[in-house]
């Protein structure tokens, strides 16, 4: 079948950086997906130092016709792996939240992941694909202060689920990686803060992060599931 393919969306940084370096050191090609082309063109040249194979491809997930353009790159050669690590959040009470606030943060997080896979799910179908969308715990109970952030992960989590059921027939598997605090440059202190309450006392790393994500990538026989990695933070 050749060699697979992998889209990582937020291949820029973090988690998603980490992702992409170690699908293209498994042998796949890697289309690296973000907005920022600086740091797709170093996560490309990190990969390509270490032999692998991968392409930059700048673009916001929130646009409909750039989304339309990967597709269209992709398509030639089917998608075996999409993974969405794009989003983001700042804190905000819902009384002081404006309507630009409130849109930037659900059209990247949730309107952002939908695009991704609804312009993607033609290449994801002809190699029956997976999806893995990372997605915050925000989902899981009230967030004082990030209610818009909380909303759009809901949202992705229950997307996920709709999606797992109805491209199960076309054999796509989608499910959610929901990553605790992990070692990132995005992780700020007020999280950092929390490490104590983190029944296993630490903060977890990236590569523990992706290995957990390429778990759900792999498991031929789980599809609409949320698998959490946060050292049994939402337990308290």
């Amino acid at each position: 079948m050749g060699q697979p393919t992998a889209v990582v969306a937020g291949a820029g940084s973090g988690i998603g950086r980490g992702c992409a370096l170690r699908l293209a050191g498994e042998g796949h090609h890697v289309i690296c997906v973000g907005r920022s082309a600086d740091k797709l063109t170093e996560t490309v040249a990190r990969i390509e130092a270490a032999d692998g194979s991968a392409d930059a491809f700048a673009g916001d997930v929130r646009d409909w016709a750039r989304m339309e353009e990967l597709a269209a790159r992709v398509a030639p050669r089917g998608l075996d792996l999409l993974v969405n690590s794009a989003g983001g959040q700042f804190f905000a009470p819902a009384a002081q939240l404006t309507e630009n606030g409130w849109r930037s943060v659900v059209e990247v997080n949730l309107f952002g992941s939908f695009n991704l896979c609804r312009q993607l799910y033609p290449a994801l179908k002809a190699r029956r694909g997976s999806v893995v969308l990372v997605v915050a715990g925000l989902w899981r109970k009230a967030a004082p202060g990030l209610v818009h952030s909380a909303a759009a992960r809901a949202g992705v989590v229950q997307m996920m689920r709709t999606l797992a059921l109805e491209w199960a027939g076309e054999g796509i598997r989608v499910n959610a990686l929901c990553p605790g605090l992990t070692d990132t440059n995005a992780l700020i202190e007020r999280y950092r803060g929390l490490v104590e309450s983190v029944p296993l006392g630490r903060i977890g790393e990236i590569d523990e992060v992706v290995d957990a994500l390429l778990y759900l990538a792999r498991a031929a026989y789980v599809t609409g599931e949320v698998l959490t990695i946060d050292g049994g933070l939402h337990l308290v």
